[in-house]
């Protein structure tokens, strides 16, 4: 917009803004629009496709737009000058440019772009599609960029695996598009609390907690309050993998039917006893507090800690210790570090549970332990180590994997078996 006759028609603009804006009925016989590709030619003509160019000559941008121009057809909605807005700014301005003064606006560049014949929508509006969140579970929904599909359960966005279609009866011609966003930003586990089943069917129900899938019992189903619950059915592959989770480290849990006042924390798929004073002196009463199935969370107290589990009091003890078959062994500075625990992540406990857990006489049987004294791998048997032979494992045998690294102060207080 910087020759002569670009100046005059510089001078108009206003004008021909006014009348635009007054009389709306009135037409052109100009173009009114161009694709993003003809914009493209006509910045390289008037500024060599710098859309950020201000070179000081009263024209600014890619299409070398004057302020009063810039004014006159709405940029500064935009930014203050022309070369301040971004590229999809400036075409949208010159779009309104070319409805109001044709390409004759850009005088050498508008008609050297073809501008005036392009006829194009540079920026197309797309297609609409539906909140994920006004659907109705149940709804299977995919973005339009790619071949995945959810199932819509209480907001969530549950994958479907392509084995769950045929047993599940997901119909595929029934697939709802939504935003690619919106679709990548669905959680993939419905909230805690949801009661399911699985969608091929079965009388077995679960509770969602954390991204887990709790058994119900049929006793738990009434007493519980479960019944009262929306029962949604999930793709049978993902609930399979739920079943096999944990529910996740430091939650705080208690029976969903009220009938019991004790609160536990979960660590590794074990419920851990909260004494009343480690309630609030250890912070527990600040986290959320998640009721569970009663028969669930009764063998989970009886489950104890997996072997080799690094554990602290939740309390100022600085004693660590590690797990072995369900005994709480203290670890020394040593010991931590000379038995590679210190690469392990260090959990937490209540601490009236771990001085239990450290008062055990023995491990139980069957649990295989290693000091750094000696290359014998020791098995618990009767509350007394016995020792095993490298027939012992193999494929299809006992790993060692399963062995448990503790102090050798702690293996030589248990007596050896002899015969």
């Amino acid at each position: 917009m910087r020759s002569a006759a670009r100046q005059k028609s510089a001078l108009a603009v206003t004008a021909t803004a006014l009348l635009a804006l007054a009389a709306p009925l009135l037409t052109t016989t100009e173009a009114a629009a161009a694709s993003v590709s003809t914009w493209d030619k006509v910045a390289q003509c008037e500024a060599s496709g710098n859309w950020s160019i201000n070179t000081g000559n009263g024209y600014y941008g890619g299409l070398q737009i004057s302020m009063s121009t810039w004014r006159a057809f709405g940029g500064t909605a935009y930014a203050s000058r022309p070369d301040l807005a971004t590229k999809q700014q400036q075409i949208l301005t010159g779009e309104k440019i070319l409805a109001g003064q044709g390409e004759g606006a850009w005088p050498s560049c508008g008609p050297a772009a073809h501008l005036g014949s392009d006829h194009t929508d540079p920026y197309p509006a797309g297609p609409t599609y539906p909140n994920p969140s006004s659907l109705a579970s149940g709804t299977l929904v995919k973005s339009p960029n790619g071949p995945a599909v959810k199932v819509m359960v209480s907001g969530s966005g549950v994958p479907v695996a392509a084995s769950d279609v045929t047993p599940d009866k997901y119909d595929l011609s029934k697939i709802v598009l939504i935003e690619d966003a919106a679709f990548r930003a669905l959680p993939s586990v419905p909230p805690s609390g949801t009661v399911i089943h699985d969608q091929a069917g079965g009388a077995a129900r679960y509770v969602v907690v954390d991204d887990a899938a709790l058994p119900i019992s049929a006793a738990d189903w009434t007493a519980d309050g479960y019944d009262q619950r929306a029962d949604m059915g999930v793709p049978t592959a993902w609930l399979q993998a739920a079943v096999q989770r944990t529910v996740g480290n430091g939650r705080v849990v208690m029976d969903q039917s009220g009938s019991d006042p004790a609160r536990y924390v979960m660590l590794n798929g074990s419920a851990l006893h909260i004494s009343a004073a480690e309630w609030t002196a250890n912070g527990y009463n600040t986290r959320t507090l998640m009721g569970v199935p009663g028969d669930w969370l009764h063998a989970a107290a009886a489950r104890q800690i997996g072997n080799g589990t690094i554990v602290k009091a939740a309390d100022a003890d600085p004693t660590v210790y590690v797990m072995a078959g369900g005994v709480a062994v203290p670890l020394t500075w040593a010991d931590y570090t000379g038995l590679g625990y210190d690469k392990r992540t260090l959990e937490q406990a209540p601490g009236t549970y771990l001085k239990a857990a450290a008062a055990k006489a023995a491990p139980v049987d069957g649990t295989m332990l290693l000091s750094p004294e000696s290359n014998v791998v020791w098995q618990v048997v009767g509350g007394r180590k016995k020792a095993m032979t490298a027939d012992q494992f193999g494929p299809g045998k006992l790993s060692f994997d399963d062995v448990v690294g503790v102090p050798t102060a702690f293996t030589a207080k248990l007596p050896t078996v002899t015969a």
